[in-house]
């Protein structure tokens, strides 16, 4: 597969990076529509804006690395 062999990885670190990057964004996705639904719960600092810019900061310095 020519993608996996431009980004020098395996089919299943790929999967493993890709489905577990969507999968802790859904869950941040669904913890700030619950939110948007209860605006008094809070949001926990794991799930925030923050620390949600910091997981995709993380994520876009490990594709850059892997050219």
């Amino acid at each position: 597969m020519k993608h996996l062999k431009q980004n020098n990885e395996t089919y299943w670190s790929h999967f493993r990076f890709a489905a577990g990057l969507g999968i802790k964004l859904l869950s941040r996705g669904l913890v700030f529509i619950v939110h948007g639904i209860f605006p008094f719960l809070p949001i926990p600092k794991k799930y925030n804006i923050d620390s949600t810019q910091s997981l995709i900061n993380k994520s876009k310095k490990y594709t850059d690395s892997r050219k």
